[in-house]
């Protein structure tokens, strides 16, 4: 592996532990065993570029199991069960240390970087759009499945940083089940879908008149 692969991959897995601010570049050097002049030449802007590179790694990672979670099941509610319990193995496994460093840095340094924030909202969209895809081929309406996809996606990181605070995966498998009852049972005019894709029109005759027999007049 070479220094450049090498700073990226530590500055990830800092970021999933600590955040942007607490992550400085002499850590980095440290941790990724690079030499420091490394740095400036593989990112000669700094610290932030070299963040920019490793949130750029994350969202790809991410987006890859999404999609393959969707690819390998045959409906959205079993797709995200089987990737959210995937992620809660994962943070299990750190001793509740590795959140989602996506998040982390978006709490950290999206007020003070546009080039931070901009990087961080186009990934959670990324992350969002192959569920809403996939929402869209189950039957809802394009803007009901972006705004159920997103909401998906604000659902996984608020527990996320729950079960690191109560040191359990309880709230990832809230999380899991909820929404297989929401998308699961909702359909196409569940929630987040309010009837027919299409929107199926009235006759043009209107409701047939019945005669004092009952019969249709």
């Amino acid at each position: 592996m070479d220094s450049r692969t090498r700073m990226v991959d530590t500055t990830l897995r800092i970021l999933r532990s600590q955040g942007v601010r607490a992550t400085g570049i002499n850590q980095i050097v440290r941790e990724s065993r690079s030499p420091r002049g490394s740095i400036y030449h593989h990112f000669p802007g700094g610290k932030e570029q070299l963040v920019l590179e490793a949130l750029r790694v994350a969202g790809e990672a991410v987006a890859g199991k999404i999609r393959g979670a969707l690819d390998a099941h045959a409906d959205v509610a079993a797709a995200l069960r089987a990737y959210i319990d995937g992620y809660a193995e994962d943070i299990r496994a750190s001793d509740y240390r590795r959140g989602c460093p996506v998040a982390n840095v978006a709490m950290d340094a999206a007020a003070t970087s546009p080039a931070i924030r901009h990087a961080c909202d186009e990934i959670f969209a990324g992350w969002a759009a192959p569920i809403a895809r996939r929402l869209e081929r189950e039957g809802r309406r394009p803007k009901d499945a972006a705004a159920l996809a997103e909401f998906v996606i604000s659902t996984l990181e608020g527990a996320l940083i729950l079960c690191r605070a109560r040191r359990s995966t309880e709230p990832l498998a809230g999380v899991a089940a909820r929404l297989e009852t929401l998308l699961g049972a909702g359909g196409a005019n569940g929630v987040g879908g309010s009837g027919p894709r299409t929107g199926a029109r009235p006759s043009a005759a209107g409701p047939r008149r019945r005669g004092t027999s009952g019969r249709p007049r």
